[in-house]
């Protein structure tokens, strides 16, 4: 099982930490995430906002970034 470091939503200088959010959705066994309003908030209206997960698994530390709306997601194990 992965840790959650930190995780953010948003665009240059109008970012969201969405850390306990993301923490919440991968306790509650999601996986993939979506980068969206809906659930990480509105930082930057008219702007496209970006999802970016920091996590640590089995000893070493990843992460990933994400478009708002694009289906492919980021994955955490």
């Amino acid at each position: 099982m992965a840790t959650i470091t930190f995780a953010g939503y948003g665009v240059w200088n109008n970012t969201n930490d969405v850390t306990s959010k993301v923490t919440q959705q991968y306790a509650n066994g999601e996986r993939k995430f979506i980068a969206n309003n809906g659930d990480y908030g509105d930082p930057s209206p008219g702007d496209r906002k970006y999802l970016y997960i920091v996590w640590s698994f089995n000893g070493s530390t990843n992460s990933g970034v994400v478009g708002e709306n694009d289906d492919r997601g980021i994955i955490v194990p």
